[in-house]
């Protein structure tokens, strides 16, 4: 008599998931499953539980199989299942692009905080993404700040072709210029006009740090997004040196720093006639944001 296949269910489903994703020592295991899950499903996590009770088809049971083998090799989530959520926007994420942290969240309010408390009044607010990736931050500012003119920058093409698939979905209203460029090689020249805020997420990461990275960083993301393979501070100084070509008088940088560079980056923006340096601190105690100003 053939044996009785067993009948899994969505609760099910979560519940060993957890347990195995623990057992092989992965962080987030029963967020995870939920969201793989979600993913196989086409449901939301709270759907999932509003019919926990459901047993999943044979072909369903065979898609979440196939997203969790690709978790086990280490895939980041968000990559697995084409989305991650950045300061309340849905934004869609592929290897084209790093993914958006809860750190560089940090970054994007400290921006919008700042022009919504000082430059509210101004006609507009000109802002500079450097390295947009995603468009993560460029989409957020210009989201919640509503005078906001928003360029942002990328020397990766794929990026910016993912970023303006973001901006088309999450501002569909509102336009942000994107344009490919190297910021180690921008012309000054390339804007017709000053900027009152230049952002930045550059890749910090030394080449000596990138080698201990979680594989889920090394193998997956774009490499020329997380290190500048070198010690860390090539894009720092290269913005150092810009600020006081593309700000207007008075402008600000605002930028993300590694553990243990900020100080670094602050007295590289001394050099080059910075002033009013402040430091944010992330979650963690971390000196994350560094801000400093420019004036001619």
């Amino acid at each position: 008599m053939p044996v009785k296949e067993k009948t899994w269910t969505v609760l099910d489903i979560i519940k060993w998931g957890t347990t195995y994703l623990s057992e092989k020592g992965f962080d987030e295991a029963r967020l995870t499953t939920e969201l793989l899950l979600g993913a196989a499903l086409d449901k939301k996590r709270f759907d999932l539980y509003v019919k926990h009770d459901q047993p999943l088809k044979k072909n369903e049971l065979e898609k979440f199989k196939v997203l969790l083998k690709r978790r086990l090799a280490h895939e980041p989530v968000q990559y697995i299942i084409g989305k991650t959520n950045f300061y309340s926007i849905e934004l869609k994420i592929d290897p084209r692009a790093l993914i958006p942290r809860p750190e560089t969240e940090i970054l994007a309010e400290n921006v919008i905080g700042y022009c919504r408390s000082f430059l509210s009044q101004k006609d507009e607010v000109r802002i500079l993404d450097v390295g947009t990736g995603s468009g993560c931050i460029a989409i957020a500012v210009a989201k919640f700040v509503k005078n906001s003119v928003v360029v942002a920058v990328d020397q990766s093409q794929d990026a910016l072709d993912l970023a303006g698939e973001n901006a088309g979905s999450a501002l569909p209203d509102k336009k942000i210029t994107f344009a490919r460029a190297d910021i180690l090689r921008l012309d000054k020249n390339i804007f017709d006009k000053g900027f009152d805020i230049i952002v930045s997420n550059p890749p910090y990461v030394s080449v000596s740090e990138f080698a201990s990275l979680a594989p889920e960083i090394r193998k997956f993301e774009p490499a020329a997004a997380v290190t500048d393979n070198s010690d860390g501070l090539t894009f720092f100084k290269r913005l150092a040196e810009i600020a006081p070509v593309f700000l207007r008088d008075g402008g600000w940088v605002f930028v993300e720093t590694g553990f243990g560079q900020a100080r670094q980056v602050e007295k590289l923006f001394l050099e080059h006639g910075g002033c009013e340096l402040s430091v944010k601190k992330d979650l963690s105690g971390i000196d994350r944001v560094v801000r400093v100003r420019f004036f001619k």
